[in-house]
């Protein structure tokens, strides 16, 4: 072997080590300072996701999201009228803008104080369940059009 085949094979693991240890210590400032130098493509607009259920499904005609979905997401977009009409007993009309079939929905949105969750009830099964043809595992997404002051709705996966 010459030595300058040895010579590189020797670096080699030198510059793996060096190049691992540079990894290291960025991924340790991102998380330090919370930011990322990760070039991103592509940024998913649904921030809003659910994987259906029965209960999603079912006779109660509600989609029950998460607390933490709700307060971060949905909330603050609406104005504090509807954030205040949403905890009370008749809730809040929302539009819905159903991206796929390019049509207009509204659902109420409420508090429910018994199971302490937020829901969007009315027409939820009627107009989603059936007449998209929901099915348990079926992936469905919301987001924000801060535009047109509405919310987007798409089936993201059919199981």
């Amino acid at each position: 072997m010459s030595s300058t085949k040895r010579k590189s094979c020797i670096e080699a693991p030198t510059s793996e080590r060096k190049r691992s240890r540079m990894v290291k210590k960025k991924k340790e400032e991102e998380r330090h300072w919370g930011y990322s130098t990760n070039l991103m493509i592509y940024d998913d607009p649904w921030k809003i996701k659910k994987e259906l259920t029965k209960s999603d499904l079912g006779n109660l005609s509600r989609l029950l999201l998460s607390k933490e979905l709700i307060e971060e997401l949905v909330l603050p977009v609406l104005t504090l009228e509807s954030q205040r009409e949403a905890m009370n007993e008749k809730g809040t009309k929302i539009s819905i803008w159903d991206v796929d079939t390019q049509s207009m929905h509204y659902l109420v949105f409420k508090f429910w104080s018994s199971s302490r969750s937020y829901v969007f009830i009315d027409n939820w099964t009627k107009d989603f369940v059936l007449g998209r043809g929901l099915k348990i595992r079926d992936e469905i997404g919301f987001h924000w059009d801060p535009y047109k002051n509405r919310f987007d709705f798409s089936i993201l996966v059919r199981a």
